[in-house]
């Protein structure tokens, strides 16, 4: 692959990152920006614009805690649902399932010890079904 493309490729796994963490674009943009500023020339197409961008969408949201209403918008209602779910437990379950982020390097962006992270990750895990069963139970409601 030519280095081209795989400067690309790490762009685009920047962007969704930092969309799925933020569920706006334009934070995501900003923080991809903010990424790419931090990182090394010669580690963007490595993990280093990944975990950059990660780390500023985070600091982003939480410099800016009235989201709009439109965070997520876009995302299909599966991710939507992420959104129901505290920031912490949902910044754990996105870098380490959704982006793939080894545990120790997921623990480091979030200023957890490897325990807590591992305890808030797996809270979420067993959080997740539940928000599924209660919004099914939620639209048979509205149905009837």
């Amino acid at each position: 692959m030519n280095t081209r493309s795989e400067l690309s490729k790490a762009l685009d796994e920047a962007f969704r990152a930092a969309f799925l963490l933020t569920g706006t674009t334009e934070c995501a943009e900003n923080a991809v920006l903010d990424g790419i500023a931090a990182s090394e020339v010669d580690r963007i197409v490595d993990e280093g614009l990944l975990v950059e961008s990660v780390k500023s969408a985070i600091q982003r949201r939480a410099d800016d805690p009235g989201q709009p209403e439109q965070t997520g918008l876009y995302l299909p209602l599966e991710l939507r649902r992420l959104f129901l779910v505290a920031p912490i437990s949902r910044d754990c379950f996105m870098l380490r399932v959704l982006l793939g982020i080894n545990v120790g390097t997921c623990s480091r962006i979030l200023r957890l010890g490897i325990d807590e992270f591992s305890e808030v990750l797996c809270a979420a895990l067993q959080e997740l079904p539940r928000l599924e069963a209660h919004s099914e139970t939620r639209r048979e409601m509205t149905q009837m």
